[in-house]
């Protein structure tokens, strides 16, 4: 399985420069500098999709490979573990073991998120009623944190994301909302969340776990009612102000709101990979589906060989790792596939107990 993976690398490339070129697309959006960055957004436009694309072409060209880590929580054991990725690019090796990355001040680590431009990783550990996050650094192989730094509060994480800009997004299940940290605030060290979806307003909004993040788009799974209101939904990062406010006649299709997937009741890990969505179940199934699906036939059951399932995260380039709780391993699976297909091999990429959350890092040098 390794060497098909290595044997299609050159063949994925331009779909990487293609995603870089999108971002940047994006990042031209002076609605979406202003929300996200403030006044400020435009003096440092220039600067920060010049040090994008070129971080994204050095490293789709094969020069100067930044080191990659697999980096994974284990609520059973308060522990966030990592293991150094081949220099190659390539997926993980099996058999290697991983390092502690850190193992104080943590209770329960759940979901995980990294800011590989910043060098941040972002904790979501829900008995310590905030988000947290630590400063990473590298010496040769080794990974290290920093301090444990406030993020946001008062609020129960189980699920966090950043993108590209460093906006911070989070699901927060007991009060049923999806809600998000600007990188503007987090400059000027403000700690209030912005509530961009509730319950209240959205019906889509049951008990949020897993979140992720495209360049125009919020994806969030629910743990309840999910056959219903939706098991994987996608909404704008930006949305109608409608659905924002108490405001009954409000519609969740005016406001950008739609369901993906409705298959499974209760659903926890989710990631993007190129044109698809992965997501996990409470037992045994990893599900996929087009990010731009319009008919819930469209979810492919990509296997049923775990136990409990938990996070997800892809690798940039042909992997996706997936967390087993119950199995003690982290899987991975070549996602570069052009149609979503069923039944595919999972391989065990590292042992861990009770693994959750995954992040895979690029330890950026810019």
């Amino acid at each position: 399985p390794r060497v098909s993976w290595l044997k299609q690398r050159s063949a994925r490339t331009p779909s990487a420069l293609q995603e870089t070129l999108g971002t940047v697309r994006f990042m031209g959006s002076t609605g979406a500098l202003d929300g996200a960055l403030g006044p400020r957004g435009h003096r440092a436009h220039g600067l920060l999709v010049a040090a994008l694309v070129l971080c994204r072409v050095v490293l789709a060209s094969g020069f100067g490979a930044a080191p990659k880590y697999l980096i994974v929580s284990s609520p059973g054991t308060s522990t966030i573990a990592y293991l150094r990725l081949p220099p190659d690019g390539g997926p993980a090796v099996p058999g290697e073991t991983m390092r502690v990355l850190i193992d104080k001040g943590l209770k329960y680590p759940q979901g995980i998120a990294v800011d590989e431009y910043r060098q941040w990783l972002y904790v979501a550990d829900p008995p310590l009623g905030k988000l947290v996050r630590y400063k990473l650094s590298s010496n040769g192989d080794a990974l290290s944190a920093g301090k444990m730094q406030d993020v946001a509060s008062p609020v129960e994480v189980r699920s966090v994301a950043v993108d590209g800009l460093g906006n911070v997004w989070f699901t927060d299940e007991p009060s049923q909302r999806v809600m998000r940290v600007s990188a503007k605030q987090l400059d000027e060290g403000h700690r209030t969340p912005q509530l961009v979806y509730s319950a209240d307003t959205v019906a889509q909004v049951r008990s949020p776990g897993g979140v992720a993040l495209d360049n125009f788009f919020v994806y969030w799974l629910n743990k309840a009612e999910g056959k219903s209101v939706g098991s994987l939904v996608k909404a704008r990062q930006n949305p109608s102000t409608s659905l924002t406010m108490f405001n009954t006649s409000a519609t969740a299709e005016g406001g950008g709101v739609r369901s993906l997937a409705s298959n499974a009741e209760k659903c926890y890990g989710v990631c993007l990979s190129f044109g698809n969505v992965f997501y996990t179940d409470e037992f045994k199934h990893l599900y996929g589906v087009p990010r731009a699906a319009i008919a819930r036939a469209d979810v492919v059951t990509v296997s049923d060989s775990f136990k409990e399932p938990r996070g997800c995260a892809f690798d940039g380039d042909s992997t996706v790792y997936v967390a087993d709780k119950a199995g003690n391993a982290v899987y991975m699976f070549a996602s570069n596939m052009k149609q979503l297909l069923p039944n595919q091999t999972m391989q065990k990429a590292v042992e861990l107990q009770s693994p959750f959350g995954v992040a895979v890092y690029s330890m950026l040098e810019v």
